[in-house]
């Protein structure tokens, strides 16, 4: 792919370096934000602790119709790459930017 092609939709834009095509606006990705945030936060103290993370992840490889079930240390990793602080747990906003990163249309 050229990473300097860029197709434009609207006031977004969409581009070779937005994975999956910028399928999401902003305000969509924080919409997807909030509902794994609803459904993993299983405390509602507005973080995902690692062994919800735990949840999350075999949940991700049941869609993929794969059986996991992950290890501690598949946690604590999975936990580092997406708890952009270093706080040892998940937020709002670190799903927003997960989203955001992967699902996200660039504004021009």
């Amino acid at each position: 792919m050229d990473p300097n092609k860029q197709i434009k939709y609207s006031h977004y834009q969409i581009s070779d370096t937005v994975q999956f095509g910028g399928v999401l606006d902003p305000e969509q990705c924080k919409g997807l934000a909030k509902k794994i945030m609803q459904l993993y936060d299983g405390n509602q103290d507005g973080y995902v602790d690692s062994f919800e993370v735990g949840y999350m992840l075999s949940d991700c490889y049941r869609a993929m119709n794969k059986g996991f079930n992950p290890t501690p240390t598949d946690i604590a990793s999975y936990t580092r790459v997406l708890d952009r602080k270093g706080t040892g747990r998940i937020s709002t906003e670190d799903i927003e930017q997960l989203a955001l990163r992967f699902f996200g249309a660039q504004q021009q």
